[in-house]
């Protein structure tokens, strides 16, 4: 199971997006952490929802209060959960659970969380 102390090894550093007109952070992932993409690996944290029909969820350290889109954290916090069709269903808010899938790791795009568990299964 990887602790959310592995979700640490990442550096962010500012960009400026031309076609967005914005600024961001772009990660930047450390060794050990790069070592586990691909990988099949176990998270548990507290679901936060992404939309208003509970159909996309992202997993945090922290409960809602305190999550990173409440500003009290950082994108280190947070995985994008991908979860399998026949696990979707409508989860409780600050639900702490475990999930497995394959960690994949996004240093450019702006569309996605940089932590993403694809083929998420709820254990």
């Amino acid at each position: 199971m990887l602790d959310w102390s592995d979700f640490a090894d990442v550096q962010f550093f500012e960009k400026f997006s031309n076609s967005l007109g914005i600024k961001y952070y772009q990660a930047q992932f450390g060794e050990d952490i790069k070592a586990m993409e691909g990988e099949e690996v176990m998270v548990m944290g507290y679901l936060i929802p992404l939309d208003a029909l509970g159909e996309s969820y992202a997993l945090s350290k922290n409960p809602f209060s305190a999550c990173f889109f409440c500003g009290a954290a950082g994108p280190e916090t947070v995985v994008e959960l991908k979860v399998k069709a026949e696990y979707v269903r409508r989860y409780q808010t600050d639900e702490r659970r475990a999930f497995r899938g394959r960690l994949q790791l996004n240093e450019n795009s702006l569309e996605q969380f940089n932590y993403i568990l694809i083929d998420a299964v709820p254990l």
